[in-house]
C-alpha cells in the first residue's frame, strides 16, 4: 500500500502539486460520500411539490429515468477527464489543460468559479430544505404555529455550522461517517418505502393516476414542455456526481477509482429514487392538500396521508432529514476541497489564506469556514420563499452542470486526440457522449430560466436568470479588473511522470524540472 501511495504522490507531483491531504478514503467510503451528497432519493423528496405541480404523479416518476440517463452521459465524460487529470481542482484544471494557450487562464478561471458557486448554491438549497423539514414537524403538531423567516434562518445557520463542525472535528472520521450514513440512508429508504406502501394499501391513489397522469399544472399550454420542466427539476436529485473528482487526491489510485466514484452513484440514485417516488405518489389521496401543505413541505403531508399518524410521520421525516444532512456534510467537504485546490494557483482573492491546510485537522479549514460563512449570508437573502428555493435549485443546476460540460465542449472543439492516456476511456463513443453532454446542458440551462407557472407575476417569477447572470457578471468583472494578466492558472500535466516534461501547447513540449512558469510569469504572480 505504501508503494502505491508513493506512486500516487509521484503522479500528483508530476502534475505540479505536492500531496497535503491524507489519502484516507477507500473507494467504498468515497462512493458512500458521493451517494450521500447526491442523495437522489432525498433530492426527489425535497422537490416533489414542484414536479407534482409541473407534470403530476406520472411526470414526477418518469422524469427520473430521463434525468438519470442524461446525468449518466454527462458524468461519463466527467469520469474520463477525472481519469486523465486526477487533480482536486477538477473542472477548473481540466479547462486549463484542454484549452489553447491564449484562452486557458480565462477558461479555467470561469469554470473554477462556476463550480464553486454551484456548490455554494446547492449547499444553501439543502440546508434550507432541512430547516423546512424540522419546522414542518412543529407545524404538524401545532397547526396554529406560523413559521417566521428569522426562525427558519436560525435553524438554517445552525445546520450549516453543524456540518462545518463535523467536517472539522470529525475530519479523520469522515470515511467512517459516510459509510454509516450510507447504511442509515439505505435502511431509512427501505423502511419508508415499505411503510408508505403498507399503510396506504387500503386507501391509495389509483395506479392509473400514479403512473399515467401527467396533468400540466403550470399554466403553459404544452404538456410536453411541462414534462421538460419536470425533467429539469429531477436533475436536482442527481447533482453532485463530480464530488469524487474534487477528493481524488485523498484516494488511492485515483486514475482508476475516481471514475467509479463518479458513475456508481448515478445508477444507485435511480435504483433508490424510483421506488421512493412511486411509493409517495401511491400514498397521495388529496393532491390539493399536498400542494398546499401548511408548512410548505409537501413531503410531510404525503407521509401523514399515508400513515394517518403524526408520530409516524414525524419519525419518518426526522430520519429523512438526518439522511439529507449527510448531503450538507458532503457539500462542505467537497466545496472546501475545491476552494483549496484553486487557491493553490492563486485563483481567488486572498488565495494564500484559502490554500492553507490546517495541520491539526489535516483539512483546508479556512476554505471550509469561508463556505460556511458565504452559505450563511446567502440564506439571509433567499429564505422564506418557495420561489427563492426554486431559484437556489435552478441556479445550482446551471452552475454545476455547466462546469461539467464546459471542458467537454473544449474537448470537442480542439479534438479528443489532445487527451493523454488514461485507464478509463470512452473510446469510439467519446465524441458522441461529449456532444450529447454539451447539447443537454445547453437545453437544461435554457429550461431553468423559464418560469414554472403562467401567467408570470411578481410572486411566482423565476429569479434563476437574475441570480445566474448577476453572479456570472460579477465573476467577469472580478477577472478583468483583478486577475487578468496576473492569474496564470495551474501547471500543465506531465503525461509521463518519469520524464520531466510538460505539454505546453499544440503537442509542443519543453524540458523542465516541474516548473512551467517563466521568471517573468512568477514575477507577475508575486
Amino acid at each position: 500500500m505504501k508503494s502505491l501511495e508513493y506512486q500516487d504522490d509521484l503522479d500528483l507531483e508530476a502534475r505540479g502539486y505536492r500531496r497535503e491531504m491524507p489519502r484516507q478514503f477507500s473507494t467504498f467510503s468515497l462512493v458512500a460520500l458521493s451517494f450521500s451528497l447526491t442523495c437522489t432519493w432525498s433530492g426527489t423528496g425535497s422537490s416533489i411539490g414542484i414536479s407534482l405541480q409541473e407534470a403530476s404523479a406520472a411526470g414526477t416518476i418518469w422524469s427520473l429515468p430521463v434525468a438519470a440517463l442524461m446525468t449518466a452521459i454527462l458524468s461519463a465524460g466527467v469520469a474520463e477527464l477525472a481519469s486523465a487529470y486526477p487533480v482536486a481542482g477538477a473542472q477548473y484544471y481540466w479547462a486549463f489543460c484542454l484549452s489553447s494557450k491564449e484562452w486557458r487562464a480565462f477558461a479555467s478561471y470561469m469554470n473554477g468559479w462556476l463550480s464553486i458557486l454551484g456548490w455554494w448554491l446547492a449547499s444553501g438549497a439543502a440546508c434550507n430544505f432541512i430547516a423546512s423539514l424540522i419546522l414542518s414537524i412543529v407545524v404538524l403538531w401545532y397547526p396554529d404555529y406560523e413559521i417566521q423567516n428569522w426562525q427558519q434562518w436560525l435553524v438554517y445557520a445552525g445546520i450549516v455550522w453543524l456540518a462545518v463542525a463535523l467536517n472539522t472535528w470529525g475530519s479523520q472520521l469522515l470515511p467512517l461517517y459516510n459509510r454509516f450514513n450510507f447504511i442509515v440512508a439505505c435502511a431509512t429508504l427501505t423502511t419508508t418505502t415499505i411503510t408508505l406502501f403498507v399503510c396506504s394499501r387500503n386507501n391509495h391513489a389509483a395506479p392509473k393516476w400514479t403512473f399515467g397522469d401527467a396533468t400540466n399544472g403550470t399554466g403553459w399550454k404544452s404538456e410536453g414542455f411541462a414534462f421538460l420542466l419536470a425533467i429539469s427539476n429531477a436533475v436536482y436529485a442527481f447533482l453532485g456526481t463530480d464530488c469524487g473528482a474534487h477528493i481524488c487526491e485523498e484516494i488511492h489510485d485515483p486514475t482508476r477509482n475516481t471514475p467509479k466514484v463518479i458513475l456508481y452513484p448515478v445508477l444507485m440514485g435511480l435504483v433508490t429514487a424510483f421506488p421512493f417516488a412511486a411509493a409517495c405518489m401511491n400514498a397521495i389521496t388529496d393532491i390539493d392538500a399536498v400542494l398546499n401543505s401548511p408548512s410548505g413541505v409537501p413531503l410531510i403531508e404525503i407521509y401523514y396521508q399515508s400513515t394517518g399518524s403524526k408520530a409516524a410521520s414525524s419519525v419518518l421525516l426526522a430520519l429523512f432529514a438526518f439522511c439529507f444532512f449527510g448531503c450538507t456534510v458532503g457539500n462542505g467537504t467537497t466545496c472546501s476541497r475545491t476552494i483549496w485546490a484553486v487557491s493553490r494557483d492563486d485563483m481567488l482573492p486572498f488565495s494564500r489564506v484559502w490554500a492553507t491546510v490546517n495541520t491539526q485537522f489535516q483539512i483546508p479549514l479556512n476554505a471550509l469556514c469561508l463556505t460556511g460563512t458565504v452559505v450563511s449570508l446567502y440564506g439571509l437573502i433567499f429564505l422564506g420563499s418557495s420561489t427563492a428555493f426554486s431559484a437556489m435549485v435552478g441556479a445550482a443546476i446551471i452552475f454545476l452542470q455547466t462546469s461539467c460540460a464546459l471542458p467537454q465542449a473544449i474537448l470537442l472543439w480542439r479534438g479528443r486526440h489532445i487527451l493523454p492516456e488514461r485507464p478509463f476511456s470512452l473510446g469510439r463513443f467519446g465524441f458522441a457522449i461529449n456532444l450529447v453532454s454539451v447539447l443537454w446542458v445547453v437545453l437544461l440551462d435554457i429550461l431553468c430560466f423559464f418560469p414554472v407557472e403562467m401567467p408570470v407575476t411578481k410572486e411566482n417569477m423565476n429569479y434563476v436568470s437574475v441570480v445566474s447572470m448577476g453572479l456570472t457578471f460579477t465573476v467577469f468583472v472580478l477577472y478583468f479588473f483583478s486577475k487578468k494578466g496576473k492569474y496564470l492558472g495551474p501547471r500543465m500535466p506531465n503525461e509521463d511522470p518519469s520524464q520531466a516534461t510538460y505539454q505546453v501547447d499544440e503537442g509542443q513540449e519543453v524540458n523542465t524540472d516541474a516548473q512551467v512558469y517563466s521568471e517573468e510569469d512568477m514575477a507577475k504572480k508575486k
